[in-house]
């Protein structure tokens, strides 16, 4: 179990007054040195093989909005042991403060090294509730990955496996004034699959697309969406977990990536009210233990779809999933002109 907060502090205490970790730690009677975690030696040998100098320990709040700290290389042994510090009710979870720290712990397997940024790692983590509150330690059941990890592990005791792909699409405006877009010229009827406007802005996505291939998702295409300034860029599908992580870090990429060029990438559902929508077209299928998709029929042709792919025990009757908006999401669903999503 991981050190009490006030163990926490002490051992802080004794690094700030010049102390070694061991004698921090011998401040606290009854209290020995919890060992680096095996989670902990394990980002820490990535990142040392990497020259790795700070690592951003991140959680996405109710908003999909990704929070961080950013960690040294120095600290991240103890800080990935740990957990990294957050107050809830102040990062958009349905928390008060009653409810104690967020403690956010970092899952090796999603560890990224910033393509555009080389000495710093991004680190997907499992938000927990404090070792000293009133669920003492438990994982909090509302963070969004712990949903969705929680939903996997019921597919899991089936022997299925969730993938997911998807698809995401972004527009690129003006730095300066982003109720323009960054392409005055990106003026056409028309303009999905344009090439030249897709081509204006080359070096941005050959950029990004590169970042990707540098990092194994295995992206293999990219376009001018239906929108003015708007685009798509695609990757492999993969496990829903390696996905999700994917597509906040690939959110992350993109703006950051689009700054470095001058423009700002916005993923909003629907800036402009005259212009397409931006969707996140999301395929999900399911597979067993021989890595088979259960959802096609056997024996059926590509895109024929097995009883457990359609609702209603095998009607004909596709499933429709309807997620409510967020706030400054409901003008997604107006239609004004080609304002689909």
């Amino acid at each position: 179990m991981s050190p009490s907060s006030a163990t926490r502090r002490l051992r802080a205490l004794g690094r700030a007054l010049g102390h070694g970790a061991a004698d921090s730690t011998a401040l606290v009677t009854a209290a020995p040195a919890a060992a680096d975690s095996p989670e902990a030696v394990q980002i820490a040998g990535m990142g040392d093989a990497l020259g790795i100098e700070f690592y951003l320990f991140c959680f996405t709040d109710l908003f999909g909005v990704l929070r961080s700290k950013l960690v040294p290389a120095s600290a991240v042994r103890t800080i990935a042991t740990d957990g990294a510090g957050f107050a809830g009710f102040a990062a958009w979870m349905d928390m008060s403060p009653a409810d104690g720290d967020v403690l956010c712990l970092p899952d090796p397997s999603s560890f990224t090294q910033l393509p555009w940024k080389k000495e710093v790692a991004w680190l997907a983590c499992n938000p927990h509730h404090g070792v000293n509150s009133r669920h003492d330690g438990e994982e909090i059941d509302q963070a969004p990955r712990n949903v969705l990890r929680a939903q996997m592990a019921k597919f899991e005791a089936m022997g299925l496996e969730l993938k997911t792909g998807v698809e995401l699409e972004f527009f690129l405006l003006d730095a300066d004034d982003t109720s323009q877009l960054s392409d005055p010229t990106d003026t056409a009827a028309k303009p999905c699959y344009d090439q030249a406007a897709l081509m204006k802005r080359y070096d941005f996505i050959a950029e990004l697309v590169s970042a990707m291939e540098a990092l194994g998702w295995g992206p293999y295409q990219a376009d001018h969406e239906d929108g003015n300034g708007q685009f798509e860029i695609n990757w492999e599908f993969d496990n829903a977990l390696v996905t999700a992580d994917r597509h906040a870090f690939a959110k992350y990429m993109t703006k950051s990536i689009a700054e470095k060029h001058g423009y700002v990438a916005s993923y909003m559902p629907k800036p402009f009210v005259d212009r397409a929508g931006s969707g996140l077209h999301a395929h999900i299928t399911l597979h067993d233990e021989t890595g088979a998709n259960v959802f096609k029929e056997a024996g059926a042709g590509e895109y024929e779809v097995s009883p457990l792919g359609w609702c209603g025990g095998g009607q004909p009757t596709p499933c429709l999933v309807a997620i409510h908006p967020l706030p400054y999401e409901k003008r997604s669903f107006a239609k004004t002109g080609s304002g689909y999503i």
